[in-house]
């Protein structure tokens, strides 16, 4: 515990000729300098830099807050995006002369998060104590990571769960409450801090034949200049190499690029896009592409958030050299794909292509999207929602208001747009002069 030489100031300040006069309580006491709460909990092991385990069904939490007269001790559970909630309040110190404040706590089968205190004292001031982190020993990463966060084939940008309007934030440095959503048709990666948008991008995602999964993933590691293992594919014969074969970050045949970011198993990934025609395109074996410097934007506010210990020079070295370079992340990143092509999203209706012919571009799922958003859905007649799907292709979602559906003027006012701007679809000149069309 870092000490505090505070109570040495009222006799410095009495020993010495001074203008003002020294402050003091009712109690006719000298103010002191109030020192920062501190909380620990026992019996625990370190399971790494961030998590203690609990090592007993029952622990027994201890906070150092001098002069304090009561105490709360908050519980957040992992990703639980800014709830928390009070497990003890504690109105008396067990040790006055201390103040020490203690209890003990019996431990769910599935704790796992952020626990700290808050000290109230004498004059009205509040102070936190830096958090602790604790599991049990039973959870893995990916259980302690999906604990609270439960995945669902909706946007996470529609408005049953934003209310209507998308918060957006600069990124807050050290709050590590972040998480990444996925929606494949529309081409869309989210990065969210608590439920705010930082960054919204645009990506490739997996062929037809190669598609990618929906379903809630983890991010344990970020690796720079990856080597790439061909699996035994024959779709492998496009990179001209052999199945077990390694393939090293600095060779032309690796498809993977500068940085990949692993989702769980089976080979599903965050990394870069080759050219810009890889966005709002089919173009990988089940993966998410991300223009590179978009990539590596993304990366840095993940150390920011997370606070990791990873240094400038060495992320330098890392995109300007072909070494290796792995970043752990501690807590698993949550990357939530979802598959979702009729969202409502501030009040405007969006038809996004079924990329992967699942045949949920239909009437019937479009009337119900309507009613969940409090639509009466029954003013249109199913032609007119079938001729707003039909506007739909592969490089165009249509969109409308839902003002406009209400008002019966949905085909009139609803419009046609590229998904992205790599989707926007040159058209061919008449003639290159040789009498035939350009290609």
């Amino acid at each position: 515990m870092k000490l505090v030489l505070s109570m040495l100031v009222a006799t410095l300040l009495a020993s010495c000729q001074v203008n003002s006069p020294v402050t003091q309580r009712s109690d006719n006491r000298q103010t002191r300098e109030i020192i920062e709460p501190t909380i620990e909990a026992t019996p625990t092991s370190k399971a790494d830099d961030q998590w203690q385990v609990v090592s007993s069904d029952n622990i027994t939490l201890n906070v150092a807050a001098p002069e304090a007269q009561s105490v709360k001790i908050l519980y957040r559970p992992a990703f639980a995006e800014g709830r928390h909630v009070e497990l003890k309040r504690l109105t008396a110190p067990t040790d006055s002369a201390a103040g020490k404040f203690s209890t003990q706590f019996k431990v769910p089968s599935d704790f796992a998060g952020d626990v700290w205190a808050e000290a109230y004292y004498r004059n009205g001031s509040k102070k936190e104590s830096k958090p602790i982190s604790l599991t049990v020993e039973s959870i893995s990463a990916d259980e302690l990571a999906g604990a609270s966060y439960k995945h669902t084939e909706e946007s996470a940008r529609s408005d049953k769960f934003t209310g209507g309007r998308i918060d957006e934030t600069n990124l807050q440095p050290g709050n590590g409450d972040i998480h990444i959503t996925v929606n494949i048709p529309a081409f869309q990666l989210t990065f969210w801090q608590g439920n705010k948008e930082v960054k919204l991008y645009q990506i490739g995602i997996g062929r037809k034949e190669f598609p990618l999964p929906s379903g809630l993933r983890y991010a344990k590691q970020i690796i720079f200049n990856p080597e790439w293992i061909p699996p035994d594919s024959p779709w492998v014969e496009e990179h001209d190499v052999v199945p077990g074969e390694r393939v090293e970050a600095e060779d032309p045949r690796n498809p993977l690029g500068k940085v990949k970011i692993p989702l769980g198993n089976g080979g599903i990934l965050i990394h870069q896009a080759f050219k810009p025609s890889d966005i709002g395109h089919l173009v990988s074996h089940g993966c998410v592409r991300l223009k590179l410097d978009e990539l590596y934007g993304l990366i840095d506010q993940i150390i920011s958030a997370r606070s990791l210990q990873v240094s400038r020079p060495q992320l330098d070295r890392a995109k300007n050299s072909k070494d290796r370079f792995v970043i752990k992340l501690d807590v698993p990143l949550v990357v939530d794909i979802n598959y979702d092509t009729q969202v409502i999203e501030g009040g405007v209706l969006h038809l996004y292509p079924d990329v992967y012919n699942k045949k949920t571009n239909i009437v019937e799922n479009l009337r119900a999207e309507l009613r969940d958003n409090g639509f009466d859905e029954s003013k249109l007649d199913d032609k007119a929602l079938q001729q707003m799907l039909d506007r739909v292709t592969m490089n165009e979602e249509f969109v409308v208001s839902v003002a406009d559906i209400k008002a019966g003027r949905a085909l009139e006012a609803g419009k046609t747009q590229p998904l992205t701007v790599a989707s926007v679809v040159r058209k061919p000149s008449a003639s290159n002069g040789k009498g035939k069309r350009s290609r």
